[in-house]
């Protein structure tokens, strides 16, 4: 068979611990992919309830590593036997025609990259605030596509070998590792496309779980500041408030949801002022 003919294979890369509650629909949605060969890969971070059994049961090749989630797609790139790799979390899932569409666009483009539209769904109230405004928020990433101080959405979809020529992610990021390593890439001219299929983002089903994950990242985002030399703040603040803005002149946004959402930008704002402090007071 001559190579031409022979079909790249992407591997789908997917940092897990304690992921049993969204697990089970993201790999369905990778199985359901209208593309084959792909090569599923789980980096657990020695999980204690039903995450491994899910995986075995979705033949997903696991890899047991401690550490964050740039650590745990640097592991899986450095495992994996694709041409292509796509990081995707746990609590998201694939329509169907996403990985033919990114691989379309990266061998009839030249593309090295590929972004993926994502949309945000929420299940009980807070959960749906959530959804809102980042739906809102990712509207603003796009609106302001050709700025270059914007902090936008990053592409999620790789070629293997420019990825590993960049570095890839920076493991001692906690937030900012994906825009990192994008920015790396486009310094060095690599082509990005944006696929026409989208993925979908369960948001966390109560208010503690958004709590712990806002003030995680805001208490980040001083360490990608000192390690990319990179001032995000004021940028951060400004696309926020424009996504409120968003969310008010959403038609489909009752009040209550509104209330909900500024809770929320309050919320964001006191994990940023947490992460600030962290950084001039360092323990």
């Amino acid at each position: 068979m001559e190579e031409s003919s022979v079909k790249p294979k992407t591997s789908v890369i997917i940092p897990t611990y304690n992921s049993e509650g969204t697990l089970e629909e993201c790999l369905k949605s990778v199985r359901n992919q209208t593309y084959a060969p792909l090569e599923l890969i789980v980096v657990d971070g020695f999980s204690s309830d039903y995450t491994l059994r899910i995986a075995k049961q979705f033949g997903a090749r696991i890899i047991q590593k401690k550490g964050n989630p740039a650590l745990a797609r640097n592991a899986g790139v450095d495992s994996s036997t694709g041409k292509y790799v796509l990081f995707l979390d746990s609590d998201q899932a694939l329509s169907s025609f996403v990985v033919e569409q990114c691989i379309e666009e990266c061998e009839s483009e030249r593309a090295g990259m590929v972004k993926i539209p994502e949309v945000f769904i929420g299940k009980g109230f807070w959960s749906r605030c959530s959804a809102v405004w980042k739906n809102c928020y990712e509207k603003v990433e796009q609106s302001r596509e050709h700025d270059e101080n914007a902090i936008r959405g990053e592409p999620r979809f790789f070629d293997k070998k420019l990825l590993m020529n960049a570095g890839m992610l920076d493991i001692t990021l906690l937030w900012g590792e994906n825009y990192d390593v994008y920015e790396k890439l486009r310094k060095k001219g690599v082509r990005e496309v944006t696929c026409k299929s989208r993925l979908y983002h369960y948001e966390p089903t109560s208010l503690r779980k958004i709590l712990i994950k806002d003030l995680r990242y805001g208490k980040s985002v001083p360490t990608f500041v000192r390690q990319t030399n990179r001032q995000v703040f004021p940028t951060l603040i400004k696309q926020s408030f424009s996504a409120f803005k968003e969310v008010l002149k959403n038609s489909k946004s009752s009040p209550a949801i509104i209330v909900g959402c500024e809770f929320l930008l309050s919320l964001k704002a006191y994990s940023t002022v947490l992460g600030l402090l962290s950084a001039e007071y360092p323990s």
